[in-house]
C-alpha cells in the first residue's frame, strides 16, 4: 500500500514537515550515536583504567545497546498514539523527553565520584531516552511522507535520510575540536560532556520549529474512523504478515549496519590502537560522503523502483562492507599508512548507510494510514533488538574467531537477510 497524497496541506506546510522529519532524524542520530563516538575517547572517566582493551570496548557497546533497547518499547507507545491522537502531539511529547536526557547524561559524575555508579545511571538514562527517542521515528517522520507528493518522496526521504550523516558530522567536528584544543585531563573531567550540552540545545530549537509544523486534524479523525481497534492491535493482527515482512528486513539491515555505524569507531580506536583524533577525522570525511550517497541513492530509487534498488544494494553490502572490514585489520595489524586505513574505514561506513532515505521512503509506503507509524515504528525498532546485542554476538563469536574479525559474520548474515526479505516484499514505487 502506498501513501496517499494530501490535498488539504499547502506546498509551505509539506516543506516545513519536510524539515522537520529532516531535522528529528538529525536530532535522534545525534543523541543515539553521541555515547558511541565520545566514549571511546571518554571511558577512562567511568571505568578503571586498568581494564583490558576488549572489556572497555564491551562496556562501550553495552553504554550504546541499552539506548537501543528502549527504543522497541518506544515505538509501541508513540506509534500507537500517533496513528490515534496525532504526529505532531507525540513529536512534542517525545522531543522534550529525549532533550531533558541528553542533558542528565552530559552533567553525571565518574569513576573517581560513584565508581561503577556512573555507568549504571548513564545505562538507565540511555534507556529512558530510547523510549523517547522512538517518537523521533513514529511521528515527524510519517507526516513528512504523507505530506510530500509521490514525485517529490524521494527528495523528501533524502533530505530526512541525510540527518544521520549530517549529525555525525557536527557530533565528530565538536569531537575532534575538543580532543584538539582541550588537554587529556580536561577532556576527561568537562570536555566530553560538550556535545551532550550541545545535543541537549539542538533538541530545544527542535522543539521550537516543530511548534510550527501543521498536521492535517481530519486526517486524525479519519484515521481512527477506520478501525475500531487500537493500531498496535490492527498491525497484529490484520496485518501481521506486513510487519513481519518488515522486521525481517529491518533485523537484517540493522544486522549489517550496526557494525558500521556503531562499532567501527570502536574496533579502531580501542581495539586496532589508533588515536581518537583519526577517528574522528574519518567519521568527518564520512559523513560528507555518506550525504552525498543518499541523496544519489534516493533519485535512482525514484527511477528504478525502492526494491529494485534495495534488492542490488543488500547484495553490495554483503560483499563490499565484509571485504572492507577485513581489510582494514588486516592492514592496521600489518602496519599500513593510515590514508590506507582512511580508504577502508570510509568505504565500511558509507555502504551501509547510503540506501538509508530510501528505506525511510520504503517502509512508510507499505503501511496504511491508519497504522502507518505504529508499523514502521515497530517494523524498524524492533528490527534493531537482536543486532542491538551485537556485543554479545561478537564475544561468543570471539570463542570461534579473532574479536576483530567477527564483525563480518554479523555483516554477511543481516546483508543477505535483507536481500531475502526485501526480494520478498512488494514495490511500493513502480516505474512507469
Amino acid at each position: 500500500m502506498t501513501l496517499s497524497e494530501t490535498t488539504r496541506i499547502t506546498a509551505a506546510d509539506e516543506r516545513r514537515s519536510a524539515r522537520g522529519g529532516a531535522f528529528s532524524m538529525f536530532v535522534d542520530s545525534f543523541d543515539v550515536y553521541l555515547p558511541a563516538l565520545v566514549l571511546p575517547a571518554a571511558m577512562a572517566y567511568f571505568m578503571p583504567q586498568d581494564l583490558p582493551a576488549p572489556i572497555r570496548a564491551t562496556f562501550t557497546t553495552v553504554l550504546f545497546t541499552v539506548g537501543l533497547l528502549g527504543r522497541p518499547i518506544g515505538s509501541v507507545i508513540f506509534g500507537n498514539l500517533s496513528d490515534r491522537i496525532g504526529r505532531k502531539r507525540v513529536t512534542m511529547l517525545s522531543g522534550w523527553g529525549f532533550t531533558v536526557v541528553t542533558l542528565l547524561m552530559g552533567l553525571l559524575p565518574g569513576y573517581a565520584a560513584w565508581g561503577y555508579g556512573g555507568i549504571a545511571v548513564f545505562a538507565v538514562l540511555r534507556l529512558v531516552g530510547g523510549i523517547f527517542l522512538a517518537g523521533g521515528y513514529a511521528a515527524p517522520i510519517p507526516l513528512a511522507l504523507e505530506q510530500a507528493r509521490p514525485h517529490r518522496r524521494g527528495r523528501v526521504g533524502a533530505l530526512i535520510g541525510i540527518g544521520a550523516p549530517g549529525s555525525f558530522l557536527l557530533m565528530n567536528v565538536l569531537l575532534f575540536g575538543v580532543l584538539e584544543t582541550v588537554p587529556k585531563d580536561g577532556f576527561l573531567s568537562w570536555g566530553w560532556r560538550v556535545p551532550f550540552v550541545v545535543g541537549f540545545l539542538l533538541g530545544l530549537v527542535y522543539l521550537w520549529h516543530y511548534r510550527k509544523v501543521v498536521e492535517d486534524e481530519e486526517s486524525i479523525v479519519e484515521r481512527r474512523a477506520s478501525s475500531t481497534r487500537q493500531p498496535v492491535v490492527e498491525l497484529f493482527t490484520t496485518h501481521r504478515a506486513l510487519i513481519t515482512s518488515v522486521f525481517l528486513f529491518t533485523c537484517g539491515y540493522w544486522f549489517a549496519t550496526q557494525m558500521s555505524v556503531s562499532f567501527l569507531t570502536t574496533l579502531l580506536v580501542q581495539v586496532l590502537g589508533r588515536s581518537p583524533t583519526l577517528g574522528s577525522v574519518l567519521e568527518i570525511v564520512s559523513s560528507i560522503v555518506t550525504i552525498g550517497m543518499i541523496v544519489v541513492l534516493a533519485e535512482v530509487s525514484q527511477r528504478i523502483g525502492r526494491r529494485a534498488l534495495l534488492m542490488r544494494w543488500a547484495l553490495v553490502m554483503t560483499v563490499v562492507v565484509a571485504a572492507a572490514f577485513v581489510l582494514l585489520v588486516v592492514a592496521a595489524r600489518g602496519g599500513a599508512p593510515e590514508w590506507v586505513l582512511g580508504v577502508l574505514y570510509v568505504v565500511a561506513k558509507v555502504v551501509p548507510s547510503a540506501p538509508l532515505g530510501v528505506i525511510l521512503v520504503y517502509l512508510n509506503e507499505r503501511f496504511p494510514s491508519s497504522v502507518r507509524a505504529s508499523g514502521y515504528g515497530i517494523g524498524y525498532m524492533f528490527g534493531l533488538i537482536l543486532p542491538g546485542l551485537y556485543t554479545v554476538w561478537l564475544l561468543a563469536l570471539s570463542t570461534l574467531m579473532p574479536y576483530e574479525f567477527t564483525p563480518v559474520v554479523l555483516i554477511v548474515f543481516g546483508g543477505l537477510l535483507m536481500f531475502t526479505a526485501v526480494r520478498r516484499g512488494p514495490e511500493t514505487h513502480p516505474v512507469r
